[in-house]
């Protein structure tokens, strides 16, 4: 598998767990986009109040859940980010790793530290 090929099929595989929700720690988080840079996923904290937003002069603007964005593969270990890992069905989790294991990883975008 070529180095952009294990990207490409990361995101295939979650883009339809759009709207899936797990706990990670003591956080409800939901899965709301994923993002074929990096690739990387958009998480809202569902169990956080909504944050001031600010704009570019740093006045407040409006009131908005606190969206994260996080990579689909652990830039520590050889496996997928541990959110994704508490989130993510098992069947999806043995899929991200075997494209770990395919030759091409980690994707070019996203180095191994």
């Amino acid at each position: 598998m070529r180095a952009g090929d294990s990207a490409r099929e990361a995101v295939r595989l979650l883009e339809p767990l759009i709207g899936v929700r797990g706990q990670y720690g003591e956080r409800t988080l939901e899965l709301v986009e994923v993002l074929a840079e990096g690739p990387h996923v958009a998480v809202l904290d569902a169990s956080s109040g909504p944050r001031i937003q600010t704009n570019q002069y740093g006045d407040p603007l409006t009131r908005q859940p606190r969206i994260l964005t996080l990579p689909v593969f652990s830039e520590i270990e050889a496996d997928a980010h541990p959110v994704l890992r508490a989130l993510l069905p098992d069947a999806i989790l043995a899929e991200l790793r075997r494209l770990i294991e395919a030759p091409g990883y980690p994707p070019p975008e996203q180095g191994m530290v």
